[in-house]
């Protein structure tokens, strides 16, 4: 709430005091895409507190244009779901992002409440949705996914004006149970970097083994150029990720929108210098020219054009069926679940289960809180926790039946 210091005239988002106790209030109408004004006059007893009762008239106000009592068709949620993606879009959401939201959007709109004027949806609405979509088989995740939209689109109409108040707040969705996750042994991950090197791939190997070294993520790693790489400060900084949706490919900030660099091992430069020598030497095959800013896993001789996160995925699962193709073969009856996306989980996990603290990895795995990372990982947390209490046992080098028991017993 604002005060002007000479008047002692209050106002906030919505409401102005234009003299004591009476209020100017405004509300915008997406129906006809103007203001709307409405004057409220606090009753003579309520002079000093008139501005809980101007809120109540504003939320009034509101609901009435919703339900389109002032001119023009009531906004439906349809309607609100597209405008809020498009302002979502503006503010600079990643083109997956964006892809999500549109692909939710269109189920949404075209179930029940598509058409549903806003004034008009309430939690029961929603509830009794979600209701519907889980007894016709829609997994728990998906109807999250959603609800979650919803909330963000609704909250958004909140903050516009449109509505006094988000219904999706009082919906009632479960939480998606997390899936297992599925991490790869380091005798697997090595497994998996030899058979890579042996593929039809030459640089699947490299690829394979750089992920697991720094745990990043694929339009991450898709997105590193040679000027990213500090030889003699052994480090190496992600500035940009690679995206792809529907076969169109651009690049875009990483996804916490910072910068990180991290360390590089001996294993981490050799597999570089390695990387940089073949690039080098496919570039003077074609006659072209390296440039600093040549991406380091490219499509091209001269390094201009950066391999997507899907070729990514694509070999990588390859990668994986060829395991299990080999290990039936051999007569081994193996599973290889595992997804590209695993080998940031087994980098985490190693760095976890070694001692490494969860802020350091957080800062690696460019997580913006380690809260997240201590979320994600706490499995490995709960190994070292075990691994402590077991190594307490042996460094103490006492039986329990040497400790008295209680003299008093």
């Amino acid at each position: 709430m604002a005060t002007t210091k000479a008047s002692g005239l209050r106002s906030e988002p919505g409401i102005r005091e234009r003299s004591p106790g009476h209020f100017e209030l405004v509300a915008y109408n997406p129906a006809t895409k103007r203001q709307v004004f409405r004057t409220y006059v606090a009753p003579r007893s309520e002079k000093g507190a008139g501005i809980r009762q101007a809120r109540l008239a504003l939320a009034r106000l509101r609901t009435d244009i919703a339900e389109g009592k002032l001119g023009g068709q009531s906004a439906d949620l349809s309607s609100l779901l597209d405008q809020f993606i498009a302002h979502s879009q503006s503010r600079g959401r990643s083109p997956a992002t964006i892809a999500g939201y549109r692909s939710n959007a269109n189920q949404i709109k075209a179930g029940p409440l598509g058409a549903k004027p806003l004034g008009k949806l309430n939690a029961h609405d929603l509830d009794s949705w979600y209701a519907t979509l889980s007894k016709a088989g829609t997994s728990q995740a998906t109807i999250l996914h959603y609800h979650r939209l919803l909330r963000a689109a609704l909250a958004q109409a909140e903050r516009w004006g449109w509505l006094s108040r988000n219904p999706a707040k009082f919906a009632t969705v479960a939480g998606a149970s997390a899936p297992e996750m599925q991490v790869p042994t380091v005798e697997q991950a090595r497994a998996l970097v030899m058979r890579a090197a042996q593929s039809a791939s030459p640089e699947l190997g490299a690829i394979v083994m750089f992920a697991i070294l720094v745990g990043c993520r694929r339009g991450e790693l898709c997105g590193l150029r040679w000027s990213d790489v500090d030889w003699a400060g052994r480090r190496l900084t992600f500035r940009r990720s690679v995206w792809e949706v529907a076969s169109k490919t651009g690049i875009k900030d990483t996804k916490t929108h910072q910068q990180r660099s991290l360390a590089l091992d001996d294993v981490g430069l050799e597999l570089l210098a390695a990387r940089r020598a073949r690039a080098e030497e496919d570039a003077r095959a074609a006659g072209v020219e390296l440039g600093p800013d040549a991406y380091v896993w490219a499509t091209r001789a001269d390094g201009a054009a950066p391999r997507t996160p899907d070729s990514v995925t694509r070999a990588f699962a390859h990668l994986c069926d060829t395991m299990e193709r080999d290990a039936r073969a051999a007569g081994r009856n193996e599973s290889w679940p595992f997804r590209f996306h695993d080998l940031r989980h087994l980098s985490a996990t190693q760095m976890v289960g070694s001692g490494v603290d969860p802020r350091t990895v957080a800062a690696r795995l460019g997580h913006a809180d380690a809260s997240v990372t201590l979320r994600v990982y706490a499995h490995a947390l709960e190994d070292r926790d075990r691994d402590a209490a077991e190594g307490l046992g042996r460094r103490l080098g006492l039986a329990p039946a040497l400790v008295p028991g209680d003299v008093n017993g």
